[in-house]
């Protein structure tokens, strides 16, 4: 062996060590929440559960947006109608608001989100006064709260926005996304409102309105905020026995901006959550009684799997390595990004998630340190 080759061996295995021991030190991580009141904090280097900490009630929806910092996890639970923040380390209890005050009951349709600075948390709220005889439709609005308000946080600004508001998430510019009708931005200083993406009100010659649902704010590792919709394209006699029908999504890049409304693969099954998988933006997944991987560019299934059970909720590795699938029962199956090949299951103690969202991120050095 020359020496030139040993040199290059030792390189080789020097950067190999050097990247395990990072993610040693850094490992994947998810935050989920199932029934009846767990928040789960899963070590995905290990595929094991670091903590399970306990919520002050009901866990539904569980839809779940982490701090910048990654250090806490807000869900919204207390089924739609309350926000508790958790600090991951130690399930501390950090934040805690009820949306509702007084005759006002307020709901969040899995609308969460955490500002890009950390300090403050946001939602929509959907209010209805109940009178003793009737409820009374109040307007939508959205609302902002001070993430170090402690357990009787109050919002400290509301702003109109439309009604059928559903996920929401922010951008690293400080905006916020929003779900609705069409896809909005709001700036939370100021509640300016714009329309992004045009969808229900969109003029697109030969297609149809866009059919979308979508209540799980998952996309933050493939740096998107995405939505799914189904779509029907007509020839020109508009007959929908001849029409062909799509696949598409709707995607604003968190750290640019930019957007995208694109008709991915023919509508062959149904599909509840999909993303990007990170680092292939022409690779893009969904799941719910199958798994697929699609080719954006070519509208083609690249490799299509039965899973033994419906899943709700689909995420990935921050490397795009690995894909994680959860919601409806009570364990997460592990799958190789590239073959969709099973790695395994993550069991997690109590019930079903439903339609909880799950979260991954990479780990600050202070969560992999905490105490179990």
């Amino acid at each position: 062996m020359s020496l030139n080759t040993i040199i290059t061996v030792l390189i080789s295995a020097s950067l190999t060590l050097m990247s395990s021991m990072s993610y040693a030190e850094q490992p994947d991580y998810m935050v989920v929440v199932n029934r009846p009141n767990n928040l789960h904090v899963i070590n995905l280097a290990t595929e094991t559960i670091d903590r399970t900490c306990e919520l002050p009630g009901d866990s539904a929806p569980g839809t779940v947006a982490m701090s910048p910092d990654k250090l806490t996890a807000y869900v919204l639970a207390g089924r739609f109608g309350k926000i508790w923040g958790i600090d991951v380390r130690n399930c501390d209890l950090t934040f805690s608001t009820d949306l509702s005050n007084g005759n006002i009951r307020v709901k969040s349709i899995a609308s969460l989100a955490v500002s890009s600075d950390g300090e403050e948390v946001f939602t929509v709220h959907n209010p209805v006064r109940i009178m003793n005889d009737h409820y009374e439709v109040l307007d939508t609005q959205f609302a902002v709260y001070k993430a170090d308000a402690g357990l009787q946080a109050k919002p400290v600004r509301t702003y109109p926005v439309p009604r059928q508001i559903n996920i929401i998430q922010t951008a690293d510019d400080g905006l916020v996304y929003l779900s609705g009708p069409d896809v909005y931005s709001i700036e939370p200083k100021t509640g300016k409102i714009e329309t992004v993406i045009p969808s229900r009100t969109a003029n697109r010659p030969g297609f149809s309105q866009p059919d979308i649902l979508t209540v799980w704010p998952i996309g933050r590792v493939s740096d998107e905020f995405i939505r799914m919709y189904s779509i029907a394209k007509f020839d020109e006699s508009g007959d929908p026995d001849k029409a062909e029908y799509f696949w598409g999504f709707e995607q604003v890049i968190l750290s640019t901006g930019k957007t995208n409304v694109t008709e991915f693969a023919p509508l062959e099954d149904v599909l509840f959550t999909g993303m990007h998988r990170p680092g292939k933006p022409n690779e893009f997944y969904g799941v719910l009684t199958q798994l697929k991987r699609f080719d954006v560019n070519s509208q083609k299934v690249i490799k299509s799997i039965d899973l033994e059970r419906t899943y709700y909720c689909i995420n990935f590795s921050t490397d795009g390595s690995k894909l994680y699938l959860a919601g409806t029962y009570n364990d997460i199956a592990v799958y190789d990004a590239e073959t969709l090949k099973k790695l395994g299951n993550i069991v997690l103690p109590g019930g079903d998630m439903s339609m909880s969202t799950s979260q991954v991120f990479s780990s600050p050095k202070e969560l992999s340190n905490a105490k179990k």
